[in-house]
């Protein structure tokens, strides 16, 4: 503690000298806190619009067929239950995704077509669908039975708002055009390739529509706490394995429908647990060249921030020989005067450290005010049209500790040649 009274009152009347060190600490961990929060936000964002369109972290698909009656789902529903541990916090969700290529929605002479359209009981998934960002309406079917929620681009390429009926085409099984009428209760704001020409309809609806019996051709679980780690779907793994005559985990979602579809004896009962990476596979490659250009930039600082305040700090020590050596005179030891510089170097690092992550604190709320779901193709990473930024404190800590600890270790060397220096020495090194 002494050394740290004695650093302080050394630093405050040598303000001028640590200005430069104290800027260069501060804008380097400015710039570096700002790419991390933002690209951790982005990534973030993405994988959440991610779970909305799958439904939940893991995907329980299989059986003789893909789709399956919705009592032969029943009982499925019960063994999975079990095999969760009947967990509060996981929602199992039950859906039927049409692949909605030749499907249309018209409206006053106006039609869009869609990529896949998802029955789904919006009850049911109300911990889900509270989480999207609605434009107009929400996703409560109020007196209506049969609704449906576009996105926002949809949405305005018809020219319909929230109470509007709108008429859905589509091809049944047998290659009859069906035609429903469904009323829009809700629009939200996703241009992105999970959101944009996804749009999500009463369950009951789009089995009528499609002229099917009720069936489900997914189940899956919605983790509400976070997505589950991969020691727990490992272990999720092998208590459905006990039940279920299941593929490996970890199979590509590819080669699962390709054995599935193609390939595989459709006598075989097989069970499938797909996780979200899986399904997001393709993104893989974007998300690792974001991570790559962050990292890049959090090295470049880091070596900024170490060889310029310690090159710069080398230069003021220097300059205080003569001190070092009156120290040495009046009888204070080498190791004390090390720790006199070593306190003085923390408390410059450790300041500029917090100015710099109230800075960036600062900046990432002011980016996240401006709406930028204007730029095309970039909605995939907003959230509500709107950069979040995501604040891990251990992934922050972490990096200002290895920009301490690098400077620190950098300005040792130095001090370690100015400690040894003699008060002769010194007087005859300043004159």
């Amino acid at each position: 503690m002494f050394y740290f009274v004695i650093a302080i009152k050394s630093i405050f009347e040598r303000r001028r000298q640590y200005k430069s060190l104290f800027a260069v600490c501060a804008v380097g961990v400015c710039i570096m806190l700002c790419a991390l929060m933002v690209t951790d936000g982005m990534v973030k964002s993405m994988n959440e619009k991610a779970r909305q369109y799958y439904g939940g972290d893991l995907q329980f698909m299989g059986g003789h067929h893909l789709e399956k009656p919705l009592d032969e789902a029943v009982e499925e529903e019960k063994i999975i239950k079990e095999c969760l541990g009947n967990r509060k916090d996981i929602t199992i969700i039950k859906r039927f995704n049409h692949d909605a290529d030749d499907d249309s929605y018209y409206f006053e002479g106006t039609s869009v077509r869609q990529r896949a359209i998802i029955g789904v009981d919006f009850e049911s998934e109300k911990v889900l669908f509270d989480k999207f960002t609605f434009v107009e309406g929400s996703y409560h079917p109020g007196e209506y039975e049969d609704t449906v929620l576009l996105s926002e681009p949809v949405a305005r390429k018809l020219g319909c708002h929230v109470g509007d009926s709108i008429l859905y085409v589509c091809e049944d099984d047998n290659d009859y055009i069906n035609t429903i009428e469904v009323v829009l209760t809700g629009i939200f704001q996703d241009a992105s390739v999970f959101g944009m020409y996804t749009s999500y309809i009463t369950y009951d609806t789009l089995m009528r529509a499609l002229d099917r019996e009720p069936e489900i051709d997914r189940i899956s679980f919605y983790y509400e706490n976070g997505s589950p780690s991969k020691r727990e779907q490992l272990k999720l793994q092998k208590s459905l394995e006990a039940k279920f005559n299941m593929y490996p985990f970890g199979i590509d979602k590819k080669a699962f429908y390709k054995d599935f579809k193609y390939e595989r004896d459709k006598s075989i009962n097989k069970w499938c647990l797909i996780p979200l990476e899986s399904n997001v596979s393709d993104l893989k490659l974007l998300v690792q060249a974001l991570k790559l250009i962050v990292a890049a930039i959090v090295i470049m600082l880091v070596i900024i921030i170490s060889v310029g305040i310690s090159s710069t700090y080398r230069v003021i020590v220097i300059k205080r020989s003569l001190e070092s050596g009156t120290l040495r005179a009046i009888g204070m030891k080498s190791s004390g005067i090390m720790k006199l510089f070593i306190s003085e170097a923390l408390l410059l690092l450790l300041s500029g450290c917090l100015t710099g992550f109230i800075f960036s604190a600062i900046a990432v709320k002011i980016a996240s005010i401006f709406d930028l779901s204007f730029i095309s193709g970039f909605d995939l990473f907003l959230t509500g049209g709107h950069l979040i930024a995501d604040f891990n404190p251990l992934k922050i800590a972490g990096y200002v500790a290895i920009i301490i600890v690098t400077t620190l270790v950098s300005v040792l060397f130095t001090l370690r040649k100015l400690v040894r220096i003699s008060p002769v020495g010194a007087i005859t090194a300043t004159t």
